[in-house]
């Protein structure tokens, strides 16, 4: 229509984003309101022996929100680039919509420390995986799904023979069952777990799979239900959860305390 002004080309990273990838952009940036940061990263420890962490995004203490692509990336296509990109901004967008985040409580303990120090990296791929399934409709629709593999795990079982299995093969079995489309490929892993004899972890994997998949979560609350019923799954304990009110941003971002249950009273 004449009089209209030409809607402004987004760029993050100087990729330009597809009109629905932008959609989700604007809406990050106008919930939160201010603009995305987006940079180009080493997201692995020097150690790793490859680039498998494909990019991150979180929001700061004082709600800028954050994306950061594994720096491999520039030298890849610009399409593969924008569905990394893609996927960080999904995650942002639930943020800015009020999906919570989990975090352990200080006073949670494991037989190797505080919970917050040593199993938070399991919680936040667990919702991760949760989130997920959230947006997968976007994910297929724009085909990013098939563009990415956000598993990348098959050589490193195979390397991993030996290893005890533990929360960490629970959930990337229950990932790569998950997102990949190949029976196959799954066989393959599967067969790497018995010859690992990661027993416990194949029939958690699977279960937690199981669970993910039978839900449709729609709402911050079924999120959150959700997440309930995973951890014990993953945990074989059950937890609790409350708001963090002393989180600054609280009212807009929520987010979640993880505690162990209450103890039950003793009858008098």
């Amino acid at each position: 229509m004449v009089g209209d002004t030409p809607r402004q080309e987004n760029r993050l990273l100087g990729v330009r984003l597809s009109a629905e990838v932008s959609s989700w952009l604007e809406e990050v940036e106008g919930k939160l309101g201010k603009e995305v940061y987006a940079e180009f990263a080493e997201l692995d420890p020097a150690d790793a022996g490859g680039d498998y962490t494909l990019g991150t995004s979180y929001l700061t203490g004082a709600g800028v929100g954050v994306v950061r692509v594994d720096e491999s990336f520039r030298a890849r296509s610009e399409r593969l680039t924008e569905a990394v990109i893609g996927h960080e901004l999904l995650h942002l967008r639930l943020r800015a919509r009020g999906y919570p985040l989990f975090l352990f409580a200080p006073e949670v303990q494991t037989k190797h420390g505080p919970a917050e120090d040593v199993e938070q990296p399991n919680v936040n791929d667990l919702v991760s995986m949760i989130e997920h399934r959230v947006f997968a409709p976007e994910m297929r629709r724009t085909g990013f799904d098939r563009l990415i593999d956000l598993t990348n795990y098959l050589d490193s079982a195979r390397r991993a023979r030996g290893r005890a299995d533990g929360q960490a093969e629970v959930l990337n079995y229950a990932r790569a069952a998950l997102e990949w489309d190949d029976p196959a490929l799954l066989g393959e892993l599967t067969k790497i777990y018995q010859a690992n004899r990661w027993t416990r972890a194949l029939a958690g994997g699977r279960r937690l799979a199981e669970t993910i998949r039978a839900a449709d979560p729609q709402t911050p609350s079924q999120v959150t239900a959700l997440f309930l019923r995973c951890l014990p799954i993953l945990y074989r304990a059950e937890f609790r959860v409350e708001p963090d009110t002393r989180f600054p941003l609280a009212r807009i971002h929520p987010q979640m305390l993880i505690r162990a249950p209450r103890p039950a009273r003793r009858r008098r």
